[in-house]
């Protein structure tokens, strides 16, 4: 429920929308009101590029998904025992492609799409009904479209609209957010310079352990840049004339990586370096100011290296401090290169990094066995979905069906935190539903009249699905539940059964999803993180071996690479655990394996600055210290191992390697202390065994 970039502004696009869409189709009388008004909450992003891109390629799909919907009818339309074969191989498709595609969620909608309308060929009589033609104003005069045509013609009728109506409510989608859609490059622009101002007000504070400023840093690390990156992405998609996309990429590095040099800074618990750190205070405000308004209207930065070189000589024999108040300086010359000079200093401060080329397929796509067990789980679940609306003879509650699509995920937690936004979502706007046909419905005379009743309800669910993905997608429930109950045709209505159908589908369908995700083959979310702090871990033994090709240099273009997976690695742990207390205990693995927490996903996050000081000291690397890394590197491994099945806790502090004694080079000697020290904290702090032996002691 935190504040989110631009919620007022995309919350008022939504209501928007919504006003747009009734008018059209309550004026030309397009078929499927409902569908065409909630079409701008389910494709609807946060941001004008994520808004326009999803709109244009899921209306693709869904209009490609309509096409091949017909060509499945006229080949086994009369033939059922065709046609269901072919649909639950689609199903087994849409649950494999889904996990196993890098762009899975595309495929999953247009197989989902064939299914779910191919279904109802087994019901040509509530087909021939679905589109009505009226001959006066209210429900009362509907005439359905089986009382004039035949019901293989009625179905080709309700495709073509359902298709019809996509392409209109998607054209309304990209012209709005074309016209006043919120920039994903305001949001990183915020972003970053909300970290430029929690540095600078830590910095000028003394960076004091505790402290109100230290809390703000220390919960942006946490946070990540993730989402910043994210939003640089996107907003290089809608500003195409933006071709400097890895200096933008460098700025985001850089300023997470003062916020970590921040938190590290304030753990050291060090006299000395107040003035270094204020003068980098007023500094990095300096360059915050810049970035948010531009060279031309912001204050020259007050930028000087040799006076910062001076002010670390200050300490330069605390072998703690100074190497890390290098690292200071390095990133923020880095930050004021891209600012005041990127045409020149991007060569060097900001080497493109180009990217593997991404295929249709992810690398285990046909060797892991998760993915097919996913689509298997899915087809259950829509064959058991499928077979009761059949034997209850209750075609209202299909939307068991779509559950089954929607809600089965990757991880039982992922499932069951959608499946209780979808039903909290629901009854939210199956109760409004309700209240305004019982309360407001007789007094409405005409089209203002509904459009006010529904602006206070699509403004509190535009304001749910504008908020963080923890709970946007309640929003898109409440108003698919509410608007599937209110727009019944074209005049007021009294028919609630609606309401009542969809929650009860619902719930069935998220108890068959459940019971296949919790009993075939369940895939933890705790477990998903445990393979990614793993792979950070041993990320953290090949960036402690790395040896910079041109140690001189502001930045070495391998060091980078490999420092950008070792941040992807603890963003996918974080994103991962974010279900994890939704899932139950037995699930999450037995006592003898260290949990996966947050508390220690942010210790490990930590290491990297140790590590990275390491790398970064000005002394070359002796055949002591080469040799110490490369010990470091096999016992990493080690902890991976142990993070992953627990074996040999106890045992795992005394094969930590001993500290070299290098008095020509104490700076590093220090630093490698500091790194065993916290290697040994996390240890001792996360394994099962010493947390049992001190709750007997």
């Amino acid at each position: 429920m935190a504040p989110v970039p631009g919620r007022a502004r995309n919350t008022a696009l939504l209501v928007a929308q919504v006003i747009v869409t009734i008018l059209i189709g309550e004026t030309f009388r397009v078929p499927d009101l409902p569908v065409l008004v909630f079409i701008c909450f389910f494709l609807s992003g946060n941001d004008a590029a994520s808004n326009t891109s999803t709109a244009l390629m899921g209306g693709a799909m869904i209009v490609a998904g309509t096409a091949l919907t017909i060509i499945l009818m006229m080949l086994s339309l009369s033939e059922p025992g065709l046609r269901l074969p072919l649909m639950l191989l689609m199903t087994l498709a849409a649950g494999f492609l889904s996990q196993a595609m890098t762009m899975g969620q595309l495929a999953n909608i247009l197989l989902f799409w064939i299914v779910y309308m191919g279904m109802s060929a087994d019901m040509l009589q509530t087909i021939g009904g679905s589109l009505d033609g009226f001959i006066g104003n209210t429900t009362d005069s509907a005439v359905p479209d089986s009382a004039f045509m035949p019901p293989e013609e009625a179905m080709l009728h309700t495709l073509l609209w359902v298709g019809s109506v996509f392409v209109i409510a998607l054209g309304i989608i990209v012209v709005a957010n074309r016209l006043a859609g919120y920039d994903p490059l305001t949001m990183l622009r915020e972003g970053l310079a909300r970290r430029f101002d929690a540095v600078s007000e830590a910095c000028e504070a003394g960076a004091l352990p505790g402290s109100a400023t230290m809390q703000t840093i220390l919960a942006l690390a946490a946070q990540g840049v993730a989402l910043l990156r994210q939003y640089h992405d996107l907003g290089v998609k809608l500003h195409p004339e933006i071709t400097s996309r890895h200096v933008g990429l460098a700025m985001i590095r850089n300023t997470a990586r003062l916020v970590m040099i921040v938190v590290a800074w304030s753990g050291l618990d060090e006299a000395g370096g107040a003035r270094f750190l204020h003068r980098m205070g007023q500094i990095v405000a300096q360059c915050g100011l810049v970035y948010r308004h531009g060279r031309e209207r912001a204050p020259a930065i007050d930028f000087d290296p040799n006076e910062l070189e001076a002010l670390a000589l200050e300490f330069g024999d605390n072998p703690r401090l100074y190497p890390l108040a290098q690292e200071f300086i390095r990133s923020v010359t880095i930050i004021h290169g891209l600012l005041i000079r990127p045409e020149t200093t991007a060569a060097s401060f900001a080497p493109e990094m180009k990217a593997a080329a991404r295929s249709f397929f992810k690398p285990d796509a046909f060797t892991n066995p998760a993915y097919p067990q996913a689509a298997i789980r899915i087809a259950l679940s829509v064959v058991l979905c499928y077979a009761i609306t059949r034997f209850t003879s209750w075609p209202g509650i299909q939307t068991c069906v779509v559950t089954c699509f929607l809600v089965s995920l990757g991880t039982v937690g992922d499932s069951v935190h959608k499946m209780l936004l979808r039903v909290v979502g629901a009854m939210i706007g199956a109760v409004f539903g309700i209240g305004t046909i019982l309360l407001l419905m007789p007094a409405l005379t005409d089209c203002l009249d509904l459009i006010l009743v529904v602006i206070p309800v699509a403004a509190f669910a535009g304001w749910i699905k504008s908020g963080s993905e923890r709970i946007s997608y309640a929003g898109v429930q409440i108003a698919m539940a509410y608007f599937m109950t209110v727009l019944q045709g074209y005049g007021p209505t009294l028919d609630m059964e609606t309401a009542r159908n969809r929650v009860v589908g619902i719930l069935i369908g998220n108890v068959v999803v459940y019971l296949m995700a919790a009993a075939l083959w369940p895939v933890s979310a705790t477990h998903v993180a445990r393979a990614h702090l793993v792979g950070a871990v041993r990320q953290l033994g090949q960036l402690i071996v790395l040896r910079r090709a041109h140690p001189d240099g502001a930045v070495d273009i391998a060091q980078e690479m490999e420092r950008e997976k070792f941040g992807r690695a603890i963003a996918a742990t974080r994103t991962a655990l974010r279900n994890a207390p939704f899932e139950e205990e037995r699930l999450k693995g037995n006592a003898f394996i260290p949990d996966i927490t947050l508390p220690l996903v942010g210790d490990i996050q930590l290491l990297s600055i140790p590590v990275a000081v390491i790398s970064d000291v000005r002394r070359d690397p002796d055949e002591t210290a080469r040799a110490h890394m490369e010990t470091l590197r096999l016992w990493l491994d080690e902890l991976a191992q142990w993070l992953e099945d627990g074996r040999d806790g106890l045992d795992l502090q005394l094969r930590l390697p001993a500290l070299p004694l290098m008095a020509h080079d104490p700076q590093r000697m220090v630093w490698f202390g500091l790194l065993d020290e916290r290697l040994r904290q996390i240890v001792r702090s996360y394994d099962p065994d010493s947390t049992l032996s001190a709750r007997q002691g």
